[in-house]
């Protein structure tokens, strides 16, 4: 931050936090994970599996439908608890049913919390303090804004605190009864689940149980009872409990009858009758070789916390000796990164990038600051495959006009070591959000992930990149004919003008 904006930011603060008490905020009761237990359908169902001590379950979850099925089953069943903690929660089809399905845990006695990111959640304070009225429901806020419906108040905030408020959450972690978690890179929302009209993710998670469901429920815990983590009734709160929960059951019980005769819950029905969505668990593998790791909720406040996601991910790459597979929906490598992938490449290394094309890229800023890193890479011998924006590519099956976008964050190293999660190879994910995600040392479960990234680079549907005399390329195959572009395939003029402002200005750091 250069030294008019620190000379500023502090006069700014005074005007906006000057109307407002700029005390600390209060701070919500510490709570842990409830026991484990084994009388609920889900400790049966784990204790059959016979898992020794030490030991995780675990598959990986690949459609959008099953990771929706995935969430509203084991919310459906659950006895004893629910913890959900996601940077992003959509208040449309999808993200409806899922917290009315965690409503209706609550109203069984299950005890829900639910951890979100402030980013998207401050224009909800109303209506999510229906829902956190309930009395074994509560949801917190991390790094909340003081200034909750003004986005002039937001920007102003953010100045006013030396840019902290850019810090945000990103993690995605939903564990049931202290037993089954699902840990991944999808936000709950249409666009994630296979419910979107225009846009349909792409992304991976992992379901697990044992050994790593226990760490995932420490892993919340850390969070949930963070300094960074605000109760959200310090913001809004039901004056009327009663009233606000009856509210909120009305609405919820609406919604669902009216999804009932949805499109997509009659795709979901069909799906589910055919056995590919559902918990599954006698088809999980097993070892001990299964990590979760999670970045310190601390680097909310910047400063100097470790940075654990990067740390895990280089020691990843510094560890490859024949092949590293690197999925990232926003690949901005920068300097360094650039040089540890051109470094393996030339200890003998064979590394492979897919991510999005500009056509594709959902944020086409991120596309520019990756772009500059493309001629180094490719000249090192770096192999990259940009996905294309196909229409229609939902993995359980097509929806309307939907256009594929990868949100993929993956890796797998030497055919034995995988990572899925939510961490992005860009400086976002380095050093500014928090985010997590499970190690898995088994090569077989790597091998699902790296089958991802093969299908993925067929030439139907990604282009691979490549240099001629120098210059960039797009190849792919259409119709069985191959064909070669020079400039960024499908992509209109609104995209390749930001993509092109982006790789001048010196926001890297930032994307």
């Amino acid at each position: 931050m250069n030294a008019a904006v620190r000379v500023l930011a502090p006069l700014l603060g005074a005007l906006l936090l000057g109307a407002c008490a700029s005390g600390p905020l209060p701070r919500g009761e510490p709570t842990s994970a409830l026991p484990i237990g084994a009388d609920t359908r889900l400790d049966l169902a784990v204790d059959s599996l016979a898992l020794a001590a030490g030991e995780s379950g675990y598959r990986l979850v690949k459609g959008n439908e099953d990771a929706f099925a995935l969430r509203m089953r084991s919310a459906s069943i659950a006895e004893r608890s629910v913890d959900a903690q996601y940077y992003m929660w959509h208040d449309d089809l999808t993200g409806r049913l899922i917290a009315g399905e965690l409503f209706d845990a609550a109203q069984r006695g299950v005890r829900v919390r639910v951890l979100l990111d402030d980013l998207y959640a401050r224009g909800l304070d109303q209506s999510l303090a229906n829902v956190d009225a309930h009395p074994n429901l509560e949801i917190r806020l991390f790094n909340p804004f003081r200034t909750r419906a003004s986005v002039l108040g937001n920007t102003l905030e953010l100045f006013a605190t030396l840019g902290l408020k850019n810090r945000r959450m990103h993690n995605k972690l939903w564990i049931a009864d202290s037993r089954l978690a699902v840990v991944g890179g999808r936000n709950i929302g249409d666009e994630y689940f296979g419910a979107h009209d225009e846009l349909d993710f792409g992304d991976l998670g992992v379901l697990l149980v044992g050994a790593a469901a226990v760490a995932a429920s420490q892993q919340f815990d850390e969070y949930w009872n963070s300094a960074a983590v605000v109760p959200l009734a310090a913001f809004a709160k039901a004056s009327d409990a009663t009233a606000a929960v009856a509210a909120a059951q009305a609405a919820f019980a609406a919604h669902r009858s009216a999804a009932a005769a949805s499109e997509y819950v009659e795709r979901l029905r069909k799906l589910h009758a055919e056995g590919e969505i559902g918990l599954q668990l006698h088809t999980l593998g097993r070892g001990r070789g299964v990590r979760m790791v999670s970045d310190d909720p601390a680097k909310a406040f910047g400063g100097d916390p470790p940075l654990r996601m990067l740390d895990e991910v280089r020691g990843l790459l510094g560890s490859a000796k024949r092949e590293a597979v690197l999925i990232s929906s926003y690949f901005v490598p920068m300097r360094k990164g650039a040089d540890t992938l051109i470094g393996m490449q030339r200890r003998g290394v064979e590394v492979r990038v897919l991510t999005n094309s500009l056509a594709a890229n959902d944020v086409a800023a991120v596309h520019g600051g990756y772009s500059k890193w493309r001629r180094p890479l490719l000249r090192a011998g770096v192999h990259i495959h940009e996905l294309k924006p196909i229409r229609g590519a939902s993995q359980e099956g097509p929806l309307g006009s939907s256009r594929a976008s990868l949100h993929t964050k993956a890796m797998v190293v030497d055919g034995r070591l995988a990572y899925v999660g939510s961490f992005n190879m860009d400086p976002r994910s380095a050093r500014i959000n928090t985010e997590g995600g499970v190690v898995i040392d088994d090569p077989a479960f790597a091998a699902q992930v790296r089958a991802q990234y093969e299908q993925a680079i067929d030439p139907a549907r990604s282009w691979r990149v490549a240099l001629a005399a120098g210059q960039l390329r797009w190849h792919d195959v259409h119709d069985g004919q191959p064909r070669v572009f020079t400039g960024e395939p499908e992509a209109d003029g609104s995209r390749l003008f930001t993509a092109w402002m982006f790789r001048l200005l010196p926001l890297d750091s930032q994307l």
